[in-house]
């Protein structure tokens, strides 16, 4: 896919707004990371982050757990976390509301997303992809503590069908 990220003007971000995280693929944080990682480049168009670009966690606004499954039962996902805008601003985030294109197409939901900006990219390394096995693995160890802590801010984990939450 040939993502790219334009920043567009929304005032739903406030405090008492929650954000929607699909946890289906990314329910295993390394993953969610590696993901990140790579994306990060994409996140350059951000003011403030131009240099290196950014680690975000990509979200939806909701207003409510009823909005949130409302949403989620009008796609394919089955795993989902809400958290609240003030506890991820809490938690130090930036959050930045963007429409995500995959070429010149832009993506479902985007007059609903929110990236969750859990830190910059570190403004020495190279590119994500262009970096050794041994530096990918340095680099996530080093991001992983932070990252963990913001998706954890989407627990527990709920789902729409008969499944027990995740943590």
């Amino acid at each position: 896919m040939s993502r790219r990220v334009a920043v567009r003007d929304d005032r739903r971000i406030s405090d008492d707004e929650q954000l929607l995280v699909r946890m289906n693929d990314d329910r295993d944080v390394a993953n969610a990371l590696k993901l990140a990682l790579a994306d990060a480049p994409a996140y350059r168009v951000v003011p403030g982050f131009e240099l290196s670009g950014a680690l975000t966690v990509s979200c939806f606004a909701v207003a409510d757990e009823i909005e949130a499954q409302i949403v989620v039962r009008g796609t394919r996902w089955s795993w989902y976390g809400l958290s609240r805008v003030s506890d991820l601003r809490a938690l130090g985030c930036q959050l930045v509301a963007t429409n995500v294109f995959d070429g010149d197409d832009l993506l479902p939901l985007s007059d609903r997303h929110v990236d969750v900006i859990v830190c910059p990219y570190p403004p020495e390394m190279a590119d994500y992809a262009t970096l050794t096995k041994a530096e990918r693995s340095s680099l996530r160890a080093s991001l992983a503590d932070r990252f963990t802590a913001i998706l954890r801010a989407f627990d527990p984990r709920r789902t729409t069908g008969d499944q027990a939450p995740q943590v």
